[in-house]
């Protein structure tokens, strides 16, 4: 058998069609990856990999290995997913794309959405894919790279200390954007200031690396994190940003008049999503794509997975931003909904990994609700419920369905759906979508 070196398996992965980490997505002539997780073992699913037409397995296991009779078509070493992290770096480093990497508590999928539009209309751009932005989805995200990608957009993702710093060392990013620093995954930051030590981690390899920042200046916490920065290029509202724009309209879709003048219009609902078009209006100008195509391009896009996106069916319309939730978000989602000026009905679900600050958390949304007089409002969650607010509260989302079958708003209310992914609120409307 081969000498089992990076460089070896890099030719391998050069011959092959791709990567695949689960057999039922296997393509032929692949690399399977054998990974391991808390409740499986890819490494006994070798053979079958290879029964399926994997030109190759990556395994770490040394009895798979001495079991096996295909020992030839078996790549043994010491940790499989350090092995495909180190592979990413490696191609990422051959091909040398210049890369931008996003991070940030809240927006990272829509940013990077606009961004990717943004881009493509003068590069050939990939980005990662849906939300596979942890230590598994960036490295298969720049195995996607080919000699012809001219950009690559990369998010960045994090719930606990370290995970960013470990990100950025395989990316290895030439700039980077932040879009903000709210209250996410405090289970695991422990405050908003161990999450802004967190996200920090991507200023602190571009500065080491003097890589270039886009900087919303509207964030006190990414103003003060920027000064430290020698690049910058700095987005926001406040006209001493280098690209800057003012709210025009917020519902149904954000519109903006931009420094110049010229108006963008989006399919985003809410104020809050304005700083995820400036920042894509950062990057485009940057890199020299022109206003009317930026424009565009986020015009084009059209939000959909439950994050941002707008919806009329039954009678009402919909804003689903359920795929997750924190503190944060779960704010500005509901001020957001009081710009409406029709009637407005909330679905709350509970907001998960906040740990010890759960309870405070959930309850300063209550507090909240009152402030903004806001009275329609149903409750998902056993954190929600366990409060005893003066709203229905439901353990779980189809309880909810059950009473709203028979406690409809009135025809024509837009409803909002705010919740984190393990609480589902949507499925309190699917007799509606």
């Amino acid at each position: 058998m081969p000498e089992n070196t990076l460089d070896n398996l890099y030719r391998h992965f050069l011959e092959s069609t791709g990567i695949c980490t689960d057999t039922r997505k296997l393509t032929e002539g692949c690399l399977f990856f054998a990974l391991k997780g808390p409740n499986f073992d890819a490494n006994q699913m070798a053979e079958t990999a290879l029964d399926q037409g994997a030109a190759l397995a990556v395994i770490d296991s040394d009895a798979v290995f001495s079991a096996s009779k295909r020992q030839s078509q078996l790549f043994l070493v010491s940790d499989v997913l350090a092995t495909l992290q180190d592979l990413s770096t490696l191609h990422r480093q051959t091909l040398n794309t210049p890369i931008l990497a996003i991070g940030g508590s809240n927006g990272k999928t829509t940013t990077k959405e606009l961004v990717l539009r943004v881009l493509a209309k003068k590069f050939n751009t990939i980005a990662t894919q849906g939300n596979l932005n942890n230590h598994i989805g960036v490295p298969l995200s720049l195995l996607q790279l080919k000699e012809d990608t001219e950009m690559a957009v990369i998010e960045l993702g994090t719930n606990q200390p370290g995970d960013i710093k470990e990100l950025v060392e395989i990316c290895e990013p030439d700039f980077g954007l932040i879009t903000n620093i709210g209250k996410e995954h405090l289970e695991g930051f422990g405050s908003l200031e161990g999450v802004a030590r967190e996200e920090s981690e991507l200023f602190f390899y571009l500065q080491k690396e003097h890589g270039l920042a886009f900087v919303n200046l509207d964030d006190p916490w990414l103003e003060q994190m920027a000064e430290r920065l020698d690049r910058v290029i700095s987005f926001g509202t406040k006209e001493e940003a280098g690209v800057y724009g003012k709210l025009v309209q917020s519902q149904p879709g954000v519109k903006l008049e931009m420094d110049n003048g010229f108006i963008s219009e989006s399919h985003l609902p809410g104020a809050f999503n304005q700083y995820n078009m400036l920042a894509a209006w950062a990057v485009g100008r940057h890199f020299e794509v022109a206003d009317y195509l930026i424009a565009e391009a986020i015009r084009e896009y059209v939000p959909g997975n439950n994050r941002s996106q707008w919806k009329e069916a039954s009678g009402y319309q919909f804003l689903l931003d359920c795929y997750n939730a924190n503190p944060s978000s779960m704010e500005l989602a509901i001020r957001s909904i009081t710009e409406h000026e029709g009637a407005k009905f909330l679905i709350l679900g509970d907001m998960l990994e906040l740990g010890s600050f759960a309870k405070a958390e959930h309850q300063a949304i209550l507090d909240l609700l009152a402030e903004l007089k806001l009275k329609d409002v149903i409750l998902i969650g056993p954190e929600f419920k366990a409060l005893n607010a003066p709203y229905p509260s439901f353990e779980k989302a189809e309880d909810a369905a059950s009473y709203l079958s028979e406690n409809a708003p009135a025809a024509g209310t837009l409803i909002l759906l705010k919740g984190s992914r393990g609480i589902a609120v949507e499925k309190a409307v699917a007799h509606w979508l």
